[in-house]
């Protein structure tokens, strides 16, 4: 760790050509600017804790040309160093916190404005290409074209605004300098053995943290193991089947065969005659009349669009499932109406039976029994209803179009309704 040398042929701040007067508003600070340059650049400290206090002031300043100053500070120290101790362009880039390049290009700039008679010979110089560049470890003694120079490098040029700002007439200085002189009596110097020590302590507290946390994983992961086999003991126990028992047999209730005494039928010669005088009148002859019994068929109709336009004619069409011997005209008695029922499925039950209802009083329908549209009974709510023809199809699409609904139709023998009806039965069920 290299230490600024008091005893250079130039001190750093009479390097960089300050104008105090200025800065000092006429020497009116001069006292609270002496006391923060002796905090930042005082004697003992290393060149590292003083770019970390610049650094430090860059961070906490609010005014824009504070931080412009304190960065000019920063990079000029960085320059004094390159020319009066001796660092390498890669020293300088990792004290400052520079991208190599970066700072190469800066002081190419700086030594092209004291010297543009070799702009040239600079720029070949501070032409950092890549991370491997030879140039990366270039120092001031390699620069040749300057060493026939008598004249000291100068810090600051007499156009440099920097060298002159008030820095003490900003609200932010007495802030700074509050933290400067604070940094300066909390830090004493180090030694190697301090230095040592606190590695020592950083690792070893380390490695305890990740013991710790390695622990406490460890903790957790048991824990979780042991209060699951608890919890399975637990449901064990909780479930109980049912299965059957058969060591538990009551032998008490074996089967016993019960003797009964037997009892002869006694039966007289003219009662036989009675028996067999009834057999040959024959009685017991079956003289049912064969009745038609009809199953029950159910079109399910894919849409509504599948409905005829006009039911009234699709009444007297032969249907595909009536019987060919009856010819083409359907009466009563084969079940000449028709019936629908929609089978609907919703997640919500009730709101389909409030979007349902208006729709009763808008074609007209009417109830078929006594029980009211839209009861809810066990599984879903079920309409029984008669349903004008020349509303049919309008009514069916408005239906189908509340929910997912399969339209089912048969026939149906019952009469009743008023003329030109239809039953239309409508079950919703609940998802």
């Amino acid at each position: 760790m290299k230490l600024v040398d008091t005893e250079s042929p130039i001190d750093f701040k009479d390097w960089i050509q300050l104008n105090i007067s200025s800065i000092t508003w006429e020497g009116r600070y001069i006292k609270e600017f002496n006391d923060f340059w002796s905090a930042i650049f005082g004697q003992g400290r290393s060149n590292e804790d003083q770019i970390l206090s610049l650094n430090k002031l860059i961070a906490h300043s609010q005014d824009g040309p504070l931080i412009a100053w304190f960065k000019w500070i920063k990079f000029k120290f960085l320059a004094y160093l390159f020319i009066f101790q001796n660092y390498n362009l890669e020293e300088l880039a990792e004290l400052g916190g520079y991208e190599i390049s970066e700072l190469a290009t800066e002081f190419r700039v700086f030594f092209v404005d004291r010297y543009p008679e070799y702009e040239e010979l600079i720029n070949e110089k501070f032409q950092i290409s890549n991370a491997l560049s030879e140039h990366n470890q270039l120092k001031f003694e390699d620069l040749t074209m300057f060493s026939s120079k008598d004249e000291k490098v100068q810090g600051s040029l007499a156009e440099e605004v920097l060298s002159s700002l008030e820095v003490t007439l900003y609200p932010d200085w007495g802030k700074l300098l509050h933290l400067v002189q604070n940094e300066a009596v909390e830090q004493k110097p180090k030694t190697s053995q301090g230095n040592s020590q606190k590695f020592f302590s950083s690792k070893l507290q380390f490695f305890s943290e990740v013991l710790l946390l390695f622990f406490l994983g460890a903790l957790l992961i048991f824990g979780i193991k042991f209060g699951n086999t608890l919890y399975e003991e637990y449901l064990v126990k909780s479930i109980s089947l049912f299965e059957p028992n058969f060591l538990k047999l009551d032998t008490s209730l074996a089967f016993k065969v019960e003797n009964k005494p037997t009892r002869e039928i006694a039966i007289k010669l003219d009662e036989l005659e009675n028996l067999e005088k009834l057999e040959n009148k024959k009685v017991f002859d079956d003289n049912i009349e064969s009745q038609r019994f009809e199953v029950e068929s159910d079109v399910v109709l894919t849409s509504v669009d599948s409905l005829p336009k006009d039911f009234d004619i699709a009444n007297m069409e032969q249907s595909d499932y009536e019987e060919l011997k009856k010819g083409g005209y359907r009466n009563s008695r084969y079940g000449r109406k028709k019936a629908y029922r929609v089978m609907m499925t919703s997640v919500d039950p009730k709101l389909s039976k409030k979007q349902l209802l208006p729709l009763l009083d808008k074609y007209k329908i009417e109830q078929v029994d006594n029980v009211k549209p839209g009861t809810a009974i066990p599984g879903g709510i079920y309409f029984n209803l008669y349903v004008l023809r020349a509303s049919l199809k309008d009514f069916l699409e408005d239906v189908s179009d509340i929910s997912e609904a399969t339209i089912l139709e048969s026939r149906t023998t019952r009469a009743g309704g008023p003329p030109g009806s239809d039953k239309v039965f409508i079950w919703i069920k609940s998802i």
